[in-house]
C-alpha cells in the first residue's frame, strides 16, 4: 500500500461547524492479478480508500462520497462510499467500502489521471479535486522499453528490492580467465560464441556478437564503432545496441577488453578492464553478463546483467538497450542524467534487462542449477510494530554476513550488528540513531552465498 496526495483541493465550507477535508489516499492492489507494489499500473483492478477528517469543531452527520474519474481508461467501478458521522477532530477510512477502479491495460506508464471526490452530509457539500500516476516510477521501480504499450523489456537494478526479479551484484572476473581483444581506439570486433550458445534478444537469435572499444556491446555483426554517445533509442546507433558504458573509452591503456564463456554460470561476459575515458586517466571497470537460455526467462530472450566495479565517471555516459528498429529502448542514464527509475551509478551496481512484468516478491532470480540456498530464510515479529522488532532466520549467519534495512525507496536506512546469530532486532532507528518514520521497511540479510528478505510495517 502506498499513499498519494491531492495536488488541489478545492473547499467550500469554513471552520464554524463540521469541516471535512481528505488527509490521505491509500492505494490497495492486492486483488487477484495486481502486484502488490502499492500503485495502479496498467491492467490492474484495485480499491482505493480515503481517509476524511473532520477539523471544524462540531460532528459532520451522514458522510457519504462519489469518486469521479476525468479518464475512461482509468474506470471506476464502484464510486460511491458512506463514512457514516464524523465527530469533530476525528478521522473516517472507508476500509471496508473502498472505490473499486479497473485501469486498462492500453494506458501509458506514468499517465496522470485527474478525478474527483464529491463529498456530501447533513450540512456539508464540498470537492476535492487531485490526481492519481498510473505506473509512477521510483528509484526503487523498474523501467520499461517504449515508447509502446504493453512493454517487452525492463530494467531492474539493485535497489528494486519490491520485485523479484532484481539482481544482485556478481562479479565475474574475466581478466585472466578469459580472452583479451585487441581493441584499437574506437574499434568494433564480432566474434562467434561459444558453440551452442544462442543469443536470442528482442525475439532473434544470434551466435556472434560485437564488442567495441567504446563500451557497448550488439548481437550479431556490425562494423558501427560509434564513440559519441546518444539517448537511446537512436538512429545512429547500432540495431540491437547493449549500451554497458557508452562513451569515447580508450582500451590501448590499462588491461583493456576481455571476453569469458563461464558455463558454472551459464553465462557469458564481456569485460572493459580499467578501461579510460579517452584523453583523461579516469578508469572504468565493468562487464556485461548474458546468461544462456538455461536461466528462465518468460520469452526466451536471454537476461543481461550490467555490472559496475567502479563508478569514477558517468558524467557522459549512455547506459541501456534498443530494439532493431531503432524506435524502442530503455535509457537508464544518458551523460549525468539517471532515469527516475535507476539508482546513480556506483561501485558494485548491477542493472539487468529481461523481459518479465513486475512482480513484488522477497527472492530475486535463482542462478540456473540453484539449489537449497533459496531455502534461507526470514520472519519478522511482531509486524506490523511500533517500537522493536525480532528477525528469525531459519540458519545460523556467517560472522561476515550482512543484515541491512530499507526503506520503500531503496535507500539503506540502518546496518544491524549480525555475528554468528539466529535471531536479530531493529529498534526503528536509522544509523544515526534517529527515529525513522511509520511505513514499510525491509530486511535484507546476506549470509555469504544465501540471502533471504522479509516486509515489515512500522507503526508509531
Amino acid at each position: 500500500m502506498a499513499e498519494v496526495f491531492a495536488d488541489n483541493v478545492s473547499l467550500v465550507n469554513n471552520t464554524n461547524g463540521p469541516f471535512v477535508v481528505i488527509s490521505n489516499r491509500t492505494i490497495i492492489d492486492t486483488l487477484p492479478g495486481c502486484n502488490n507494489n502499492g500503485r495502479f499500473d496498467p491492467g490492474e483492478t484495485g480499491l482505493l480508500t480515503i481517509a476524511l477528517r473532520n477539523v471544524g469543531n462540531q460532528t459532520a452527520f451522514n458522510i457519504n462520497a462519489v469518486l469521479r474519474s476525468g479518464d475512461s481508461r482509468f474506470e471506476i467501478i464502484d464510486s460511491s462510499a458512506d463514512f457514516g458521522d464524523i465527530q469533530a477532530c476525528s478521522t473516517c477510512i472507508n476500509t471496508n467500502d473502498g472505490f473499486v477502479i479497473s485501469v486498462s491495460p492500453l494506458i501509458p506508464m506514468e499517465t496522470s489521471i485527474p478525478c474527483n471526490l464529491f463529498i456530501n452530509g447533513d450540512s456539508i457539500c464540498d470537492t476535492f479535486a487531485f490526481h492519481i500516476v498510473i505506473g509512477e516510477i521510483r528509484t526503487c521501480d523498474p523501467i520499461p522499453d517504449g515508447p509502446r504499450q504493453p512493454p517487452l523489456y525492463w530494467a531492474y537494478d539493485d535497489v528494486d528490492t519490491f520485485y523479484i526479479h532484481h539482481p544482485l551484484f556478481e562479479w565475474v572476473e574475466c581478466y585472466g580467465a578469459g580472452t583479451q581483444l585487441i581493441l584499437g581506439d574506437d574499434q568494433t570486433q564480432t566474434i562467434n560464441l561459444p558453440a551452442g550458445f544462442v543469443w536470442n534478444y528482442y525475439g532473434q537469435g544470434f551466435n556472434q556478437i560485437s564488442i567495441c572499444s567504446n563500451g557497448w556491446v550488439a548481437p550479431g555483426s556490425t562494423t558501427n564503432q560509434i564513440y559519441l554517445n546518444t539517448g537511446l533509442p537512436s538512429a545512429s546507433a547500432p540495431a540491437g545496441m547493449v549500451a554497458v558504458n557508452w562513451d569515447d573509452l580508450d582500451p590501448q591503456t590499462g588491461p583493456g577488453v576481455w571476453y569469458y564463456y563461464e558455463p558454472m554460470k551459464h553465462c557469458f561476459v564481456v569485460e572493459w578492464d580499467s578501461v579510460p575515458y579517452y584523453g583523461t586517466s579516469t578508469p572504468e571497470k565493468f562487464q556485461v553478463v548474458i546468461f544462456d537460455t538455461t536461466v528462465h526467462s518468460p520469452t526466451g530472450n536471454n537476461i543481461i546483467t550490467m555490472q559496475y566495479a567502479t563508478g569514477n565517471g558517468f558524467t557522459s555516459s549512455t547506459i541501456g538497450i534498443q530494439d532493431y528498429s531503432l524506435m524502442i529502448g530503455i535509457q537508464c542514464l544518458f551523460d549525468s542524467a539517471c532515469h527516475r527509475g535507476t539508482a546513480p551509478i556506483v561501485a558494485g551496481r548491477a542493472v539487468r534487462f529481461l523481459t518479465a512484468d513486475p512482480t513484488v516478491g522477497i527472492e530475486p532470480i535463482p542462478p540456473a542449477g540453484a539449489n537449497s540456498k533459496s531455502e534461507f530464510s526470514v520472519s519478522a515479529a511482531p509486524n506490523p510494530f511500533r517500537n522493536r522488532v525480532t528477525f528469525n532466520l531459519n540458519r545460523t549467519l556467517n560472522p561476515k554476513s550482512n543484515a541491512r534495512i530499507y526503506d520503500n525507496t531503496g535507500r539503506i536506512v540502518r546496518s544491524l550488528l549480525t555475528g554468528s546469530n539466529t535471531a536479530l532486532t531493529w529498534d526503528g532507528r536509522d544509523n544515526e540513531l534517529n527515529e525513522v518514520r511509520a511505513g514499510v521497511y525491509f530486511l535484507r540479510v546476506d549470509n555469504i552465498d544465501n540471502h533471504a528478505m522479509t516486509k515489515l510495517i512500522l507503526t508509531r
